[in-house]
């Protein structure tokens, strides 16, 4: 779509694309999102209890951290394993892989025995009573939508549209006849660049989470570009959420 562009345009948009899309999900999201403003907010400001800010998160992470940056991603001709969508990742046919997810599941579970994590999650507290009322259902529904709307999306931007496409670009550049030290620094230092920006947009988290958002930014990282896909980290992640919010839900409704 873009012919014979100056090499600089197309990481001057990503990078313009990334900033903006940050700033504006960090400003209309809660906690700066507060529940007045939520509820002023077309089509979703008219739901019940804390729902219009929960769907506020999810819809601007799946616009801001999914859509945006994959329309411009297509636009510059960008193909799917550019941007680490590869479901060929030879570690997802390794079986000890899919026993880290329940792993991953039960320290997300031990994380959220924290007061501070107990009290922040899940986004709706509302979803407590519902499933002391009605059963595991609304939980399944709220886990599908956290899954496809905002692990997906924050994945897909982090450790796909902000990594893969510069560390790709970096290997070309470098090429094979580049001193190995200084081949690994630039490409480590790229790859690890990410987690800056993922860490910041947990500003207003637990502490404790704003910490492991910089362990977690940087193991991510690592193994996207490792494994040349972005799917074994999402699923890791996605693994952590899940044990974390199921925990204090199942304690909340008094199953646990």
């Amino acid at each position: 779509m873009f012919p014979r562009i100056k090499p600089w345009i197309k990481p001057a948009a990503y990078i313009a694309l990334a900033s903006f899309s940050c700033l504006l999900y960090s400003a209309f999201s809660p906690p700066l999102l507060t529940p007045e403003a939520a509820s002023r907010i077309p089509l979703i400001g008219s739901l019940p209890g804390d729902l219009p800010g929960y769907w506020a998160r999810f819809c601007l992470s799946f616009l801001l951290l999914g859509l945006a940056p994959a329309i411009l991603a297509l636009a510059f001709r960008e193909k799917p394993a550019e941007l680490g969508i590869n479901f060929r990742a030879p570690i997802l046919r390794k079986p000890w892989f899919w026993l880290l997810l329940p792993a991953a599941a039960a320290v997300g579970a031990i994380g959220a025995a924290s007061p501070d994590l107990g009290s922040f999650y899940p986004y709706s507290r509302d979803l407590i009573g519902k499933v002391r009322e009605q059963g595991l259902a609304p939980f399944l529904g709220h886990f599908a939508a956290y899954f496809s709307l905002y692990y997906a999306p924050w994945e897909f931007f982090f450790r796909g549209f902000l990594l893969f496409p510069f560390l790709i670009a970096a290997e070309r550049a470098l090429g094979d006849g580049a001193d190995p030290q200084a081949r690994a620094m630039v490409l480590g230092a790229m790859t690890l660049m990410q987690t800056i920006p993922s860490t910041m947009l947990h500003f207003g988290h637990p502490l404790s989470e704003l910490a492991s958002a910089v362990v977690a930014g940087l193991a991510f990282g690592l193994l996207a570009w490792k494994t040349r896909s972005i799917l074994p980290g999402l699923l890791l992640h996605a693994s952590v959420g899940l044990g974390t919010d199921l925990f204090i839900v199942l304690k909340g409704s008094g199953a646990v």
